[in-house]
């Protein structure tokens, strides 16, 4: 019984000096692999990047569609470094050379002839969202170096995307591979100013060479840096859209995503009229936000009755701060002011 008693004190003694140790050592090994981790995610916050070719405001004008019925259209895929907001050059994926890529505009019933020209240094390809073509024939990846070229017809009018197709295709559109294509039909009335918005996101971290990269863990748990329209943060700011008071205005809105939904809205006018994807048959009247997917666009005519400034914003007002807002500039401002802080 002695003997049975004895051993049971040294086991209590053994596991009191064990949970000692354990709670002694815990802190110790946790600032060790605190200490580890840090080491592992190097910040390269002070690196002075390459000189790169600074932004030029992306032409929000909607370019005209010749009469032409066959559109002969060669897009050309493109490495090139430049700026998405202050001092942020990325190292981006280009059709030709802007993020968005040109604004291609044809006619309801136009055959397009369509050749990609890779220049780049990855596999690149092309996805018409305007078209009904096999994915496997004609959205097929291509090597640096190599051409594709294939034909499709303009079905149905409306506003509607293109893209990069190579997996992974999220990374590619994040990288700026995309753009609109309009297809105009020919009831469609006359206004007196049309323009283009794309609104897209951006996910970037900067990197050892003092550019930033496309980041996957941001983009796949959809943490954008900038979500911005035409491809950098609020440049419509210091270069309003502009109209005069009664004058209609057309503006055809693509969202390329990748990820989150557009609240598309305009601070103190009201849509006419929004026609979704841009066709327009799907109109509906008075509507103050519309909401677009990512892939997917919207066709909204409005008329500003004074002059003034007129913010346009996503509504998602988490996305606003982030750069996705411009100015609609109407008459002279109407002397007016705007902080246009859309953030807190």
């Amino acid at each position: 019984m002695k003997h049975r008693l004895f051993g049971w004190l040294v086991l209590a003694v053994l596991m009191i000096v064990m949970s000692g140790c354990a709670t002694l050592t815990a802190p110790v090994v946790s600032a060790q692999v605190a200490a580890q981790e840090t080491a592992q995610t190097p910040n390269y916050a002070d690196v002075t990047p390459p000189a790169y070719p600074l932004h030029q405001t992306y032409n929000p004008v909607l370019p005209p569609a010749t009469s032409n019925p066959v559109k002969e259209i060669t897009l050309r895929v493109k490495n090139v470094t430049t700026d998405i907001a202050p001092d942020v050059p990325v190292d981006l994926w280009l059709f030709e050379d802007t993020a968005p890529g040109p604004v291609l505009h044809v006619n309801l019933g136009d055959t397009v002839k369509f050749t990609l020209v890779n220049e780049g240094t990855l596999e690149h390809s092309i996805d018409f969202h305007a078209a009904q073509t096999p994915w496997n024939t004609n959205y097929v990846s291509i090597r640096p170096g190599e051409e594709l070229s294939f034909e499709w017809k303009a079905n149905y009018p409306g506003v509607f995307m293109y893209h990069c197709g190579t997996p992974p295709v999220g990374h590619h559109i994040a990288n700026g591979m995309y753009g609109a294509i309009i297809v105009s039909a020919p009831d469609l009335k006359p206004v007196d100013k049309e323009y283009v918005l794309v609104q897209s996101e951006f996910y970037v971290t900067k990197g050892k060479d003092g550019l930033y990269h496309t980041d996957g863990t941001k983009m796949n748990s959809v943490q954008p840096d900038y979500v911005v329209f035409n491809g950098y943060a609020n440049q419509y700011k210091d270069a309003p859209l502009t109209a005069e008071p009664g004058q209609h205005v057309r503006l055809w809105v693509l969202n390329a995503g990748p990820t989150t939904f557009s609240a598309f809205h305009v601070i103190g006018a009201v849509f006419d009229t929004a026609y979704a994807d841009g066709h327009p048959q799907n109109g509906q009247q008075g509507m103050q936000t519309v909401t677009i997917p990512p892939g997917g666009g919207y066709m909204v005519e409005l008329t500003f009755p004074d002059a003034g400034l007129y913010p346009f914003v996503t509504h998602s007002f988490a996305y606003t701060g982030k750069g996705a807002l411009g100015l609609i500039k109407v008459g002279d401002g109407g002397g007016a002011t705007a902080t246009t802080d859309m953030s807190h």
